[in-house]
């Protein structure tokens, strides 16, 4: 980009000053006063207010505006008249691109303001301004802090002139920090306030200031790669005739993106005369565009002007603008050089670019690296720049056999993905997160094989944890983040009331939502999706302000991805072997982690996997617990692919934990079979998990059904017409019978009742229906009583729950384990819901279930744990009882007891519960022996 960026610095003029500050005009100056003073003043708002401005009337004004205020102490000159003399000429260096200055000026009026303790609200534009100011200094921490500020008084501050630039200003802070769909909202809020508070909207300075806006958010959409969305944007801003060559400019940065090159060189040519050519942003365009053509060659003539700049890092005069266009433009050099396999040169103009995109990383040598700890301009591309970085020493390692070359690869890789945590913990929704996980999943797989070339070649373990490591944080982080995040709000010192007030926000963000989803009047589309946005601004907003909280965002930024010796401890424990999958480029790569150590199983072709799982769950489900054979040949071979080259080093532990990756989320281990013919359940009792990540969390101990909530709402026919859908379950009334905590069936089990007491509940089982949409989680959830109009737990409202005392949910219903799969985050799910919401353990379904069967296997698992056993093993134990048990031969197919998977971690197990069962047959066991023992002494006497 970064025109984003750039248009606060180009825009001051165009928005017309009448917007860009705050005006106070003492209409009853007092009598006696120096009038020259006043007469300064006024003198200089003309030269400020120029309807031309020129560097004379800017110069002149800054003149007297200087005087003014160098003038002090003097107290003829009202306290209101010397903060926007502060003001002004804060603004002035603004526009010159002298940040330094105004920041000093800016800063002066702020302190001055405090010491004649006036309102606050009289600050908003100072604060403003000293945001962008920070921001063209690449400060841009400190510039979130002051915009934050700037919101802060706009509460209380009747004229709310500047606000569109306020939230313009936010929009362009979340977009250079790859946040592109909160940047989204603060555009769309700016474009909002412009037309509302504008008194004509053809006035020019506000025809440009809505093109400007259109502009910005149509390029977060392009980053989105929502393109049609960006190109409808365009097109409105097109239409308003104001600097439309911009717009083009634009329009050929979005075919780029979209890889349609002709389309974007048509636009190009448009935008740009021939005179212009050689500015940087135009030659950067054209070198994307030959790239996409396979023309290296041209993109190296087109800049080799740049090859001959030996300087280590960006001269501090030129614009911050320049450092971005000066980074992509090396970032495009080195991307040449690569294609063409001139590695070295790639190499050390990934490194230019690297010092052109971090500004506060100023070392020539290759070998050396940024700290990511801030935010900087294009965070993404510095992303993306580290990763091409890292592939060329790799490759140039190759060639040379240089030990620090690879060295490097591996420490650029880890900056990389260090530079990702940071900005993860920067974003403020799921959204951004899922969003940065899919971009940069492909990184991650470059780096966990170049891990594992490397260890092929030196047998080194290192090499080996490195590429397990990188493979499990590469999976599920924003479900991660999101429980770190909430066990640390506990302990930040965030007031409660602040607490209180997210959770108020995401509720009424959950219900503007469902009315957005549930709308079916087009004319109150614009309404609802503006509540919406409003909702999440107001939660972005109070996110910002936990950042105040140095505890909570340090905690944040210290916790640790993932501790090899963490999981190391926790197969050295128990019985239990850790098994990893992660696709990557062609194949499935397997990890095995047990008290042996870690091992690295063959790798399978992906594509051959993914259709032996298709296959065998087509047949599972076609089959409907009736036929076999073919089955059991594919059960068998998948287990070829997936398990028989690690088996040797599983065989030996009954407790299995499963890290599926992709596609692999879907299939039921248990159900594959052995070299011998034994099912895996026979033998294992399996564990799955999100990421190995959440292994090292503090696994929620087994804890006793006496607090437990159970709901089965259709133990009788269903209530009305509206509901024939949803059939009776005429066993679920027993799964619940076993719990000794509250109870609801039939008209009884209603949402309001779930919503009541669940946050208090040790344990949840819910025997009903669900319905999850196979492409989105959109149209996903979970049926209670419909004797209540909302009866509908739909997936966003389980993301608002707070379910940390909760020790286990066990969805007896169809499909809980199923919906739309992503690269890095994983399944997506109403299970997935659960977790977020801060359960440990989830029991699900990965297909629809049999009531019956359903009905047995819950039973039974409450009967393990009532006599000790831990939720692995209970339902492990259950799915045998069930395949054993001759009542319930018919049940045996995989069909029925396949589908019931256990998502969680490794659980401490308890005393038993249900009357302590096993202590009771011990006490008797025990009482019975002394009988006997004291009957037969008195037999012998």
């Amino acid at each position: 980009m970064s025109g984003v960026a750039y248009i606060i610095r180009n825009s001051v003029h165009h928005l017309g000053l009448n917007v860009f500050f705050l005006l106070f005009i003492m209409s009853d100056l007092a009598m006696g006063q120096d009038e020259s003073w006043i007469k300064k003043y006024e003198t200089a708002l003309n030269y400020f207010n120029a309807e031309n401005p020129t560097s004379r009337t800017d110069s002149s004004a800054t003149a007297l505006l200087t005087e003014i205020i160098e003038s002090q102490p003097n107290d003829l000159i009202p306290d209101t008249l010397l903060l926007d003399a502060y003001e002004k000429l804060g603004v002035l260096h603004l526009i010159q691109n002298q940040p330094e200055q105004s920041i000093q000026l800016l800063q002066r009026g702020v302190r001055f303001t405090q010491e004649r303790a006036l309102s606050d609200t009289l600050l908003f534009a100072s604060y403003l301004y000293l945001g962008e100011s920070f921001f063209l200094q690449n400060q841009i921490d400190s510039s979130l802090h002051f915009l934050n500020q700037a919101e802060k008084s706009l509460l209380d501050k009747k004229d709310k002139a500047d606000t569109g630039r306020l939230y313009n200003s936010l929009g362009v802070i979340y977009y250079e920090s790859g946040n592109f769909s909160q940047a989204v909202n603060y555009f769309s809020r700016a474009r909002s306030t412009l037309l509302t508070n504008s008194a004509s909207a053809s006035v020019p300075e506000n025809q440009y200031a809505l093109m400007s806006l259109l502009s910005n958010e149509a390029a977060a959409w392009t980053n989105m790669k929502n393109f049609d969305k960006a190109a409808t944007l365009y097109a409105e801003a097109r239409d308003l005739n104001v600097e439309t060559r911009e717009i083009e400019k634009k329009l050929a940065s979005l075919y780029v993106k979209k890889e349609e090159p002709d389309t974007a060189l048509f636009y190009l040519q448009r935008a740009w005369n021939d005179s212009e050519t050689d500015n940087l942003l135009y030659q950067n365009v054209l070198a994307e565009i030959y790239l996409l053509k396979g023309k290296p060659t041209h993109v190296t003539r087109l800049l080799d002007s740049l090859q001959n700049n030996q300087g280590a890092a960006p001269k501090e005069a030129e614009p911050t603008s320049y450092h971005y266009r000066g980074g992509k433009s090396y970032q495009l050099l080195g991307k040449a050089w690569l294609e063409k396999g001139e590695y070295q040169k790639a190499l050390d103009a990934f490194h230019k670019s690297i010092l052109y995109f971090d500004e506060g990383f100023t070392h020539p040598d290759i070998f050396q690296n940024p700290t990511p700890g801030s935010v900087n301009w294009g965070m993404t591309d510095l992303f993306e720049t580290l990763l091409l970085k890292a592939k060329s020493a790799r490759l140039l390692a190759g060639e040379t056999n240089d030990v620090r070359l690879y060295d490097l690869t591996f420490e650029t890789f880890q900056v990389a993905f260090d530079l990702v945590f940071y900005m993860n913990n920067l974003y403020d929704n799921q959204e951004a997160r899922l969003f940065l996980g899919e971009a940069i999943r492909s990184g991650y797989e470059s780096a966990v094989l170049a891990a594992i070339d490397r260890y092929e070649q030196t047998n080194q373990q290192a090499h080996l944890i490195q590429g397990f490591i990188w493979a499990e944080e590469s999976k599920a982080s924003a479900l991660e983040l999101a429980k770190n995040e909430t066990r640390i709000k506990d302990k930040a010192g965030i007031p409660k009331e602040l607490l209180q007030e997210e959770k108020a926000l995401t509720f009424q963000l959950t219900r503007a939502n469902r009315r957005l989803v549930d709308n079916v009047a087009p004319e109150k589309t614009e309404a609802l999706e503006t509540a919406v946005r409003d909702k999440k601004l107001a939660l972005s907003r109070l996110y910002a302000s936990y950042n105040g909280f140095d505890t909570y965002f340090n905690k944040k930024l210290a916790a640790e991805r993932i501790a090899f010796s963490s999981l190391q401890a926790l197969v050295d424990s128990g019985n239990l072997a850790i098994v990893s999958y992660f696709v990557a480029d062609e194949n499935v790569i397997c990890f095995t982690f047990s008290p042996d150590g870690l091992k690295f199983a063959a790798t399978a072709n992906k594509n051959v996997v993914r259709e032996a799982i298709r296959a065998t769950q087509a047949n599972l489900l076609e089959s409907g617990g009736k036929t076999r054979k073919a089955l059991e040949e594919q059960s068998s071979a998948a287990y070829d692919l997936l398990i028989a080259d690690a088996y040797l080093h599983l065989k030996p532990y009954s407790n299995w934990v499963i890290l599926p990756d992709q596609f692999l989320v879907h299939l039921p281990f248990e159900m594959l079979i052995d070299t011998k013919g034994n099912y895996l359940v026979e033998n294992h009792a399996i564990t799955y998990q999100y990421s190995g990540k959440l292994l090292q969390l503090d696994p929620n101990p087994v804890r006793s059904t006496r607090q437990a909530l159970g709901f089965a709402p259709f133990t009788v026919a269903p209530f009305s017409e509206d509901t024939t859908t949803f059939n009776q379950l005429p066993y679920s009334e027993s799964e619940i019978q076993v719990l000794e905590g509250r109870v609801f069936t039939g008209k009884s089990a209603t949402k309001t009742a779930f919503l009541d007491h669940s946050e208090d509940a040790s344990l949840i089982h819910l025997a009903t229906h669900a319905v999850t949409g196979q492409d989105s989680t959109t149209n996903a959830y979970i049926v209670f009583s419909p004797s209540e109009t909302d009866h509908l737990l739909h997936d966003e409202e389980l993301y608002q729950l707070s379910l940390s005392n909760t020790s286990l949910v066990f969805l007896s219903a169809c499909d809980t384990h199923t919906g739309n799969v992503m690269r890095s985050e994983g399944l997506i799910s109403l299970s997935r819901g659960f977790s977020y919401a801060g359960c440990a353990n989830v029991v699900s379904s990965i297909w629809k279930a049999n009531d019956k069967a359903t009905a047995y296997l819950s039973r039974d698992f409450y009967h393990w744990i009532a006599n000790g056993y831990d939720y692995a093993e209970a339902l492990h134990r259950a799915k045998f009882s069930l395949m054993n048990d001759p009542e319930m031969a018919q049940y045996r197919h995989p069909y029925f007891w396949a589908n019931l998977v256990f998502i969680g971690n490794p659980t401490k197990k308890s005393t038993p519960f249900f009357g302590f069962p096993l202590l009771w047959a011990l006490f008797a066991f025990l009482t019975g022996l002394a009988t006997w023992h004291l009957w037969t002494k008195k037999g012998k006497a």
